[in-house]
């Protein structure tokens, strides 16, 4: 893809000499947007934010699915507001698994909702709030994405960083991947949630470049093959954040024959997918992509592409837990 070399060891000099000035500029606005003052906070609600400073891929909308499920144990019920990024609509709407499209209220709101979780869509998330409220009862709202937006204040915030991204070559957009320094954060992050895919990582190197006054919580991405045959081929693609961790995470289980990636929250039309099956048909294959991919394709060929779902394995459930009471 044409940002691989936010992912280098080091910035390709010609483009560092040319996007370092954009790099520098953006460094400053997103600093100084960080620091601005919430609009919204709420009393009778707790508000958890769960967000990322790299763009896409660090696995946001799973740590919520799983933070969701324990609020449950501990009977709270929760919902969760999303911007709905990638939508074409600007309503405040109640995400419906079986009424609306990715068009109507974004790929992971929609992917949310067919786990069932009451999911709110705004880019205002006071709005969704607001429209939650008046839909019933909630004592915790989760904002998928939430570390960045102003609108509502959070009574905690987490963190997401896949070890595998990282923090790409270090850089700030255009030039890397960062949204944000982890320096101009640290000071308000309650913790930072460590992901891999692995179920045995060496978190050492990443480690060192997070600041020591912020606690860890590790967790492992499971994926549930049990839907895939391994005696199958297949042709691989996605349209997210990090194509490169979803390819690396399922090369040693799989016989994948191809592979492709498209840009994050690509929306894929009917000739897309249909070229993409013709594709795989003359490689005697069959589609494989990502669940928040999935969300973002017509349901008439849901049941021709074969998808891995995932889920969050906590090294320690209480640590979580210990957050969340």
């Amino acid at each position: 893809m044409f940002y691989d070399f936010w992912y280098a060891e080091k910035a390709n000099w010609f483009l560092k000499f040319f996007l370092s000035p954009f790099s520098g500029i953006y460094r400053w606005i997103s600093s100084y947007n960080y620091r601005r003052s919430y609009k919204n906070k709420f009393e009778s609600q707790k508000v958890i934010a769960v967000g990322a400073i790299t763009v896409g891929g660090s696995g946001k909308s799973i740590v919520v699915e799983s933070l969701a499920g324990f609020l449950g144990m501990l009977e709270k019920k929760c919902a969760v507001l999303s911007a709905g990024y990638g939508r074409s609509s600007r309503k405040v709407l109640a995400a419906d698994a079986d009424m609306h499209t990715c068009a109507d209220v974004g790929d992971e709101p929609l992917m949310l909702s067919q786990k069932g979780l009451d999911v709110f869509v705004a880019k205002d998330r006071s709005r969704s709030a607001a429209l939650a409220k008046s839909k019933g009862i909630y004592d915790v709202f989760l904002l998928d994405d939430g570390i960045c937006q102003k609108y509502l204040q959070p009574d905690i915030k987490f963190l997401v960083i896949d070890a595998h991204q990282g923090f790409g070559n270090g850089e700030m957009l255009p030039l890397g991947p960062n949204r944000l320094d982890i320096d101009a954060v640290k000071h308000d992050i309650d913790a930072v949630i460590l992901l891999t895919y692995q179920s045995e990582y060496d978190f050492s190197s990443l480690r060192a470049k997070i600041p020591d006054s912020l606690p860890i919580i590790m967790g492992r991405l499971l994926q549930d093959f049990s839907q895939v045959n391994d005696q199958e081929r297949y042709f691989a693609f996605c349209g997210i954040g990090y194509p490169k961790k979803f390819f690396d995470s399922i090369a040693d289980t799989l016989t994948i024959v191809k592979q492709m990636a498209f840009p994050d929250h690509y929306p894929f039309s009917d000739t897309e997918i249909i070229n993409l099956l013709d594709k795989a048909r003359l490689l005697d294959a069959k589609l494989l992509t990502t669940e928040k991919d999935l969300a973002r394709i017509p349901k008439r060929y849901h049941h021709l592409i074969a998808t891995i779902p995932v889920k969050v394995v906590w090294y320690d459930n209480e640590k979580v837990v210990s957050y969340l009471r």
